[in-house]
Parts: structure tokens; C-alpha cells; sequence
């Protein structure tokens, strides 16, 4: 890591200073805690803590500036005064390691929905055309030479920086970075310039952080302020969130729509679909072509073209989007087929939104002419509101087990009453405390023909309860069910063990 000292004047731009004309440094810390002597300390607003109360401690341990939002008058070191600290250490963060972002094409996908299997997409058109990728992402971060898994959506400044530095060594060409609401708003993506970024949906999620619609959608229309200017704002059109953030953009913003609706300025239509896959028409700015994909349901023929529209502005051609969508057989977690020879289709998916419910069983109900059970939960410690509304998107199930996520300190009880509150009749819908007796249960209900849906945790490999991860993919858990169910005559063993007591 080649880390050089930076000027915050030249740096950050309109700031002002006190006790000093400028500070140049090349080492910056944001957590007091962690300072060594001749650090500069930048104090971060936080919703649970202020770096500014603890100017101080920096200062004890060896502080030789700050970096604030408001100046004060007690400590004794130069400081920098910043309108935005996170900003400010967003920008530093990458200019103290050369701004690695200048030598390559940074692309950003946000949005309640789809920004996974979009991103994972776009990187593989992307590869087709012959362009070192990396992505970041929920799934994983590729720096185009190695993958590691992921910690967050997205990284927090600091290792987002490393990880397009390590980008930048490595040649990558194209950098495909996945964007959540918590990251524009604690813009942690301050520090890069994308050449496109696009919307895919705003629906109910995160509430428990932005408190309400019209904050999450406002920190979703921050992704416009990242973009170059001239550089294109992709949203989706049959997306009412979407439409309703065209008023919060500057009319300077090059919007460009896209959906099933024709109006759009990219269109996708449905020629055939089947629990196999889908033939699709895109139709795109310089052409219109079809595809085949494996990947089921209207919300991926979106994410197909949102993929394919952006991969197009990034110079790809016909043929290497069709390729590049084409390999894509599956995204982990994303209506993931488990397949060990039953009678009935099984899909694992990640949703766990009311939208995302909704996709779900609206795809699942146009694969079969039998019935939609679908096994779901909600996390605990976040948004109680969207609770009773996964409820009402689960009622068109037609058999619908009510179990456990990742509780985190909730009582799982709790969690589940909030959710069984929303249902209008409990007819047809069950509980079960422990997540795995939910899925046992969900496949002891199947009947040929039926399709099996087990929602909320996609790809994660572990189960949150209270302080405690427990090892638990509901892929391999179903899976191995699914065996168990084909050596039974009478239904499931109880050979696995329970996640959560019941």
C-alpha cells in the first residue's frame, strides 16, 4: 500500500483552518481509540456516537490535527473545518493512496432490490468483453484477482479505498460497486466519481436507520451526486419509488429510464418463460437483440437489462452482453434452484422486503399450476414497520410457515407475532420458532408439482442469535432435508440440529 501525504487544502477544497494555513499529512484516523502519535483525527457525527467529543483523547494519544465540523476553542493542534467529516474522510481516504478510482471505470447500483444480481451481471458481461472486473458487493469483494467474502454491501471508506487501490495494482479496467442506503448516507462513497450509477427500485427496508420513505429515498437519490457530469442516471421505470425521486434530482441529471413499461428508453419483453429460464428482447439504445438466462421471474428480466444498458453505455458489445448474460446459470441466494431429484421445485432466496416477498411468490405462482408454499422470517433489530407488510406480499402463498431469521437480540416470538399480525386470515399459515422445523415443514407440506419457496436469508452461511453466529445456510439445510425427506416414508428425520430452541 503506497500511502503519500496529501495537502487537506488542495484536497478537500472550500475548508477553512484554524491555527494553521493547511494540514499535510498522510496518516488519518477516525476512532480516537486507535491514534499513534503524529495521526491526524477526523471526528465522525454518528447515530450513536460523536467523534467530536472525544477531540481530546485524540489529542492525548498523540493527535497532531483535526479534522472537524465545528471548530473549537479549547484544544491546542491545527484544524481543518469541514460542512461534512464523513465526506471529507471519504476523499482523504482515497487521495492519501494516489485516488486509485481515476485509472479505471467505476459503475454504482443501488436500490432496495436487485442491486446484487444486477452487479453480478453487469461484472460478467463486462469479463465477456474482456475487461479485468472487480466487484463489490453483499456477495463478495473481487479485486479482480481474488475474492473475499464480504462484510458489508458496501465497505466503509477506509477499505473501500484498499480495496480499488488493490484494484488499481491488479489493472483492473472496471470496478462494479454495489451501493447501499446506510453507505450514501454515511457517504462512505464520498471519495469516488462513478461514470454511471442507477436505481433499480425504492421499496419499504431500513426504516429502523432512516426512520421513514421520504429519508431512505433521499439517501438513495444521493447516488446521482456521485455521478461525472454528462454521465447517465439509470432508473427504473415501473418502479413507483423511483418516479416519485425524479423532483429530488438536479435537472442537470441525465436520466435514463428503463422497464417492461415500452415507454422506457430501454424495454425488456417477455417472449417465453419456465422453471428453466427466460427468452428475452432487449431493447437497448443501439440495438435489440434476445437472450436466453436460467435466471427466473420479471424482477430478473429488470436486472438483466439494467445490466445490459449499463454494460452498453460502458462501450460492450451486442455480442458480448448476450454472452455475458447468457453464463450467468445462477447468483448465489437469488431464487437458487435446489434440485436432488424431487417431485416439486425448491427455490432459496435472499428476499426480505415486502417487494422482495412479493417477487417471490408472484415468479414462484407462474412456474406451476399447483400450489406456493413459501417459509420466511424477519431480521430482528431492524425495521418492525415493513413486518406485517412481508405478511400481506406472503397472504398470496398458498401455504405460508412463519419462522425465525436472524433474531439478533429479539425474541423470535415477538418477531413472529409482528409479522402474523399483518396476515388477514391464518388460514394456511403456521409457525415455527425454529428456522429449520420451518423448512422441514414448508417440504413435508410439497406435493408434486408444487413449488417451495424459503425466503429471507439467500446466500448467508450463518444464523445471527443474540451474540451468537450458528452455522446455518438455508441451501445445505435444505438440501440435506431434501434428501432425508426421499429416505422417509413418514416424512423428515430429526437428524439435523435445531438453530433456535423451540
Amino acid at each position: 500500500m503506497d500511502v503519500r501525504p496529501i495537502s487537506l487544502r488542495e484536497s478537500l477544497g472550500a475548508v477553512s483552518f484554524v491555527s494553521t494555513g493547511d494540514i499535510i499529512a498522510s496518516r488519518f484516523c477516525s476512532d480516537s481509540r486507535r491514534i499513534q502519535p503524529g495521526d491526524v483525527f477526523v471526528a465522525l457525527r454518528g447515530s450513536h456516537c460523536d467523534g467530536h467529543l472525544h477531540l481530546d483523547a485524540a489529542i492525548a494519544r498523540g493527535a497532531v490535527g483535526v479534522v472537524v465540523e465545528r471548530a473549537s476553542s479549547r484544544i491546542n493542534v491545527p484544524q481543518c473545518v469541514v460542512a461534512d467529516s464523513r465526506a471529507a474522510f471519504a476523499k482523504i481516504c482515497v487521495d492519501r493512496l494516489g485516488t486509485p478510482q481515476r485509472l479505471m471505470n467505476v459503475v454504482g447500483v443501488t436500490g432496495t432490490n436487485g442491486k446484487t444480481t444486477t452487479t453480478w451481471l453487469l461484472r460478467s458481461i463486462l469479463e465477456s468483453a474482456g475487461r479485468m472486473t472487480g466487484l463489490l458487493g453483499t456477495l463478495e469483494y473481487f479485486d479482480g484477482r481474488t475474492a473475499q467474502p464480504a462484510s458489508l454491501t458496501t465497505p466503509d471508506c477506509e477499505q473501500l479505498a484498499l480495496l480499488l487501490s488493490q484494484m488499481a495494482r491488479n489493472h483492473v479496467s472496471d470496478c462494479v460497486l454495489e451501493i447501499s442506503s446506510h453507505a450514501l448516507d454515511q457517504r462512505r462513497c464520498a471519495g469516488v466519481t462513478l461514470n454511471a450509477a442507477a436505481i433499480t427500485n425504492i421499496t419499504q427496508d431500513h426504516f429502523d436507520y432512516h426512520g421513514d420513505i421520504d429519508r431512505y429515498q433521499a439517501a438513495k437519490s444521493r447516488v446521482a451526486s456521485l455521478l461525472r457530469p454528462g454521465c447517465p442516471l439509470f432508473l427504473g421505470l415501473d418502479d413507483a419509488g423511483c418516479r416519485s425521486i425524479l423532483d429530488r434530482l438536479k435537472e442537470n441529471c441525465h436520466v435514463v429510464t428503463f422497464g417492461l413499461d415500452p415507454t422506457a428508453d430501454a424495454c425488456v419483453i417477455i417472449l417465453n418463460a419456465s422453471s428453466r429460464g427466460q427468452t428475452l428482447q432487449l431493447c437497448l439504445k443501439n440495438s435489440t437483440f434476445e437472450i436466453q438466462t436460467p435466471l427466473i421471474g420479471r424482477h430478473n428480466a429488470l436486472n438483466a437489462l439494467l445490466a445490459a444498458i449499463m454494460a452498453e453505455q460502458a462501450g460492450a458489445k451486442e455480442n458480448e452482453i448476450r454472452d455475458g448474460l447468457e453464463r450467468v446459470l445462477s447468483v448465489p441466494g437469488r431464487m437458487e434452484r435446489i434440485d436432488v431429484g424431487q417431485p416439486f421445485l425448491v427455490f432459496v432466496d435472499y428476499a426480505h422486503t415486502p417487494d422482495g416477498i412479493a417477487n417471490c411468490v408472484s415468479t414462484a405462482r407462474t412456474l406451476t399450476s399447483g400450489r406456493v408454499i413459501l417459509a420466511f422470517g424477519a431480521g430482528g433489530d431492524r425495521d418492525r414497520g415493513k413486518r406485517p407488510l412481508m405478511a400481506q406480499a406472503a397472504g398470496a402463498a398458498d401455504a405460508v410457515i412463519v419462522t425465525s431469521d436472524n433474531v439478533r437480540s429479539e425474541s423470535p416470538r415477538q418477531i413472529i407475532a409482528d409479522i402474523v399480525a399483518g396476515f388477514d386470515s391464518m388460514e394456511h399459515i403456521q409457525t415455527r420458532v425454529d428456522r429449520q422445523q420451518g423448512i422441514r415443514e414448508a417440504l413435508r407440506l410439497a406435493k408434486p408439482g408444487d413449488v417451495v419457496v424459503i425466503a429471507g436469508r439467500g446466500h448467508e452461511a450463518n444464523q445471527q442469535v443474540g451474540e451468537r453466529k450458528i452455522s446455518f445456510d438455508d441451501r445445505r439445510v435444505t438440501r440435506r432435508l431434501l434428501l432425508e425427506l426421499q429416505t422417509q416414508t413418514d416424512g423428515l428425520s430429526e437428524a439435523l440440529p435445531s438453530s433456535i430452541p423451540a
